[in-house]
């Protein structure tokens, strides 16, 4: 009985890995000319994130970026934006993974459809922002690795 018990535990760990997927999402820090960061508005409780969308079956995540911030905000992505770091997060997915670009040459041509998109200075993020978000803003325009210490 432990013997039968032992494989089918395996097969069922097996089957489990297989059938189960990875959460894919990319999170865009725009930063304009005047080094502002481009954020939000989130729908509850005041709060602000950074841009960010779920990455598609087939696509990759550079298109991921570009698709939504050109359908979403009208952001046109002028020069190949910087992969700065892939972190996982506990929420909302627990087995999800995000590509933080850093969006520098860009151009809008016409105003977004959303209006909810907002540029604030470093100095200056509202209080309304998670503070691992602040975080990976700071440490995506200083150019500092997030496992980096100051």
């Amino acid at each position: 009985m432990t013997f039968l018990s032992k494989i089918v535990m395996r097969g069922l760990r097996v089957y489990w890995r297989a059938t189960r997927s990875i959460a894919l999402a990319v999170e865009a820090c725009v930063i304009d000319a005047e080094y502002r960061i481009a954020l939000i508005k989130a729908d509850a409780e005041n709060g602000w994130r950074l841009p960010r969308a779920q990455v598609r079956k087939g696509e990759a995540l550079d298109d991921t970026l570009r698709r939504f911030l050109m359908e979403d905000y009208r952001i046109r992505i002028v020069f190949r934006p910087d992969l700065f770091w892939m972190f996982g997060e506990s929420v909302p997915e627990p087995e999800g993974l995000t590509g933080l670009y850093v969006v520098r040459q860009w151009r809008q041509d016409v105003a977004p459809a959303a209006p909810d998109l907002s540029f604030f200075g470093l100095d200056a993020l509202p209080a309304g922002l998670p503070a691992p978000d602040a975080a990976r803003i700071r440490q995506a325009v200083e150019g500092r690795a997030p496992f980096e210490v100051c």
